[in-house]
This record gives structure tokens, sequence and C-alpha cells, in this order.
């Protein structure tokens, strides 16, 4: 039999030896299984490590990059990630909120979020065995989420068709949408999407609003890349948005990105140093739309003089004065705008309460190539943001005719209420927010609109008090 079956007869009488009652072979048996245990150990590390490197394809992506959202809202959406049995669970915030929750229950509170973690997770795609592992890297000053997808198999195209799938998947779900992307661990994030806003619901000077379209509109134009490009141009576009607060600055990026189907990347400047600047612009995408917000807020101003007549000023002035500068010089705003290494194809839009506070240097043109004031509300914006909240729509009111009756009847208040409304003394969202505490009712909005103002103005007088008092 050791012909056939080597080591036959030394098994057979260490058995024989066993059962007679003799302890030395039993010993022996012993050895013999913890060899093989660890022969077996060594035997199935080694060919699955030869399988994991030579005979496995595998696709890692890393938080906070966004094919890291789609891979994690694809499998979020899978029935088998509900069978994992080593899940991280967690608060869902506006952060980590996953794209595969198409009608979240928006009154729930603190809503739980399960992600696979820590221990493989297998599934099938397209007749493949494909293997899902969740970990992050604790060894960085930022800790780094990775997920890893890995088949049998040198071809790595299954693997490229899951990521698309994934792309095409995330792209529907933000159909529509506006996305924006924040500073996150050093890279960009996107942090939430926002319904697409009708640029005609931007209520502000028509022709300055035309204007910025018609200009981006041409500089987006496919061929506006090698128009450029021939003349020896650097392809890039600036705006500076400048005015009160409360203007309508800010909401009318968002809107110029929604209308051009571009995504947003929100920067603040405050508490970031020069290379995490140069890195985040590196990082943009070719077509988007930057918006540095409050751009006079950091250490990139002119020295400030306050102003004993403008209030406004004197308070806003006051409030920035306590809050730290950031650590982003002059010099490197400047060079990530249009140094040598700046990124290209982007829109760029700075938004500014105090624009002589800028420096020049900033604002020249080949940098800002239009500016843009936002200015208090006139007769004609106070009549169409009355028109544009008490006006009703083919929803709220079906019928035609009473429809048609009830908007004429908004639109003779309007005139009414715009009357009544001092010019270039209330900001937009001033006025928004007075009519939406009225807004089931357009003649009780304009009955009280006088008491409004009133109050108002002694509220101001009173902060205006206040500031003098504080600044003897």
């Amino acid at each position: 039999m050791d012909i056939f079956f080597p080591g036959f007869t030394g098994v057979t009488v260490t058995l024989q030896q066993l059962l007679n009652g003799n302890l030395d072979g039993y010993a022996g048996l012993l050895c013999i299984c913890g060899i093989l245990m660890v022969c077996g150990k060594f035997l199935c590390r080694t060919v699955g490590e030869f399988v994991d490197t030579y005979l496995t394809s595998k696709a890692d992506v890393h938080d906070p990059d966004e094919a890291y959202d789609m891979l994690d809202a694809w499998v979020s959406g899978q029935t088998f990630s509900k069978d994992a049995s080593s899940s991280l669970v967690s608060v869902e915030s506006r952060r980590g909120r996953s794209m595969a929750q198409l009608h979240p229950d928006i009154t729930a509170k603190k809503n739980l979020r399960f992600t696979p973690w820590g221990e493989p997770l297998y599934f099938w795609y397209q007749g493949h065995r494909l293997t899902l592992r969740c970990t992050q890297d604790r060894t960085s000053l930022f800790p780094r989420n990775t997920m890893t997808v890995s088949c049998v198999g040198r071809s790595s195209q299954v693997l490229r068709d899951l990521m698309e799938e994934c792309r095409v998947e995330y792209l529907k779900h933000s159909e529509n949408k506006t996305s924006i992307f924040e500073n996150y661990n050093n890279g960009w994030k996107r942090t939430t999407t926002r319904d697409l806003r009708p640029i005609d619901t931007v209520i502000m000077n028509e022709q300055l609003k035309q204007t910025l379209l018609m200009d981006v509109r041409s500089f987006l134009d496919p061929k506006a890349r090698s128009w450029y490009a021939s003349r020896g141009l650097p392809y890039r576009r600036g705006y500076l948005l400048f005015g009160r607060p409360g203007t309508g600055k800010s909401s009318l990026s968002m809107s110029v990105a929604g209308c051009f189907g571009l995504d947003i990347y929100v920067l603040s400047l405050a508490a970031m140093s020069d290379g995490q600047l140069g890195a985040l612009f590196r990082e943009l995408p070719q077509r988007c739309v930057v918006l540095l917000e409050d751009v006079d807020a950091v250490g990139t101003t002119q020295s400030r003089v306050s102003d004993a007549d403008d209030f406004d000023s004197r308070s806003e002035d006051s409030r920035r004065s306590s809050k730290p500068h950031g650590t982003v010089s002059l010099s490197g705003l400047l060079n990530v705008l249009d140094g040598v290494a700046s990124q290209e194809g982007r829109v760029l839009i700075m938004t500014t309460n105090h624009i002589e506070h800028l420096d020049e240097a900033l604002i020249r043109s080949g940098r800002v190539d239009k500016k843009i004031e936002f200015q208090l509300a006139d007769a004609d914006v106070v009549r169409k943001i009355f028109n544009t909240v008490f006006q009703q729509s083919e929803e709220e009111l079906s019928d035609l005719d009473n429809r048609e009756d009830s908007n004429e009847e908004v639109r003779r208040l309007a005139d009414q209420f715009a009357a009544l409304v001092p010019e270039l003394e209330f900001s937009p969202a001033d006025i928004f927010s007075f009519l939406l505490a009225n807004r089931d009712s357009p003649s009780g909005a304009l009955a009280e609109v006088e008491g409004w103002v009133s109050r108002t103005r002694e509220e101001r007088a009173l902060r205006r008090g206040d500031s003098w008092v504080q600044s003897d």
C-alpha cells in the first residue's frame, strides 16, 4: 500500500498503538496533525497571496474623492448590503447622506445609516463573484475611508463596468440639481445638492443679470477654448459681485451654476494656508463654478477705516475686527487665480460686501473680468418680490379664470406696496422676510408694511446709538 499511499504503514502502526493504549503513538499522531495544520495554513496563505497578487483585479476608491460617493451610493442601494455581518453605524448627516435614498423620510429625526465595514462582503455582478472591503486608514492626520472591490481574473473590465454603472446612477440622481462641494479633509467633498433655481427667480436689475448670463454663455461655448488657445490667452473667467448684504449675490451664483449645468465649489478662505488653497485649486475640474464668498473677510484686504456716517459699515467692521484673519496671503490667492499653475476652464465668482476694502491687485482686469453691483431694492424690485410671493401658479389654483383674477389683484396690490416701501433703503432679503411672514394674505402685508418700515427704522437707529456708545 505504501506504493500507492506513501506513509500508509506509519499511519496504520500509529493507529494500532493508539488503540492498544500506547501514548507514544498518540503523541506522534498529535505531532503529525500539528505539522499538517501549520503546513496547511502556510500553504493557504501562500496560495491566497499568489492569487491576490497575480490572479486578482482590484479597484480602490478613497474618500473624499467623488468616485467614493458613487460606489457608496450604489452599494447602499443594493439588497446584498443588508446581509453584511459587520456594519459601521452612524447618524445620517448632510455630508453622509446616501444618494440611494431618493425619497427619505424628512420627518424622521436622526436616521441611522448602515455601511458594510471591516469584514469582506461578497456579491455577484455580471456573473462574477466580487469582494467588497471597507476600511479606514488612521495613520494619517485625517483618517481616510477606502472601499476596495476585487474579483478573480486578470481582466479589470468587470470592475470598470461596475464603476461606470455607479457613475451613471449617481448622475441620474443628480439631474435637475446643483451639486455643492466644500473643503473636507483637504479635498473636495460633495456636501449637498439643491434643486435648480430658475434664473428668472433671482430678482435684481434685469440688464445686469442678462449681461452676466451672456458673458458666461460665451465663455462656456465649446469653441471658446480653442479661440483662447489660438491667441495665447488663459482660458478662465472671473466675476466680482459686490453690494450690501442680502441683495442676492450668493443666490445669483447658485442660479448661474444651475443654468449652465455646472457644479459649484464653495471655498472659505478663513483658517486656510496658501498650500491648502493651491492644492484645492489644482483638484478643480475643468468646467465648474468656484465661489469665494466674502473675500474681504480675510487677510487680502486693505486697511479698514471706520466711517462714522455709515452705520452698517461700522457695525460690520466692528464685528469682523474680532474675528481672526485667515492665513491665506494676498500673493497666495493671486497665484492660484492667475499664476503659472492656475487652473483653466473654471468660472470664478467672488462676492464681497465692501469692494472698497479689497486690494486693487485682486480685482484688476484679467483677474476680475466683470464687476456687478447689487443695490438695495428699488420700486421695480419691490414690485417683483411682491408678485413672486403672492401670485399663484397652475398647481396652486387650477381654474384659469380665478387664477387670472387673483393674480391681477396681486399686481394691483404690488403697485401700492411698492409705493409704500422707501427705495434703496431695504435689501431684497429684508422684504422677502417681511412678506413671507404674511404669505397667506397679500392685503394683510399691504396693511402692515408702513408699521414694519417704522419699526425697522427705529431698530436701526437704536443699533446705531449702541454702536456710537461703544465706540466712545
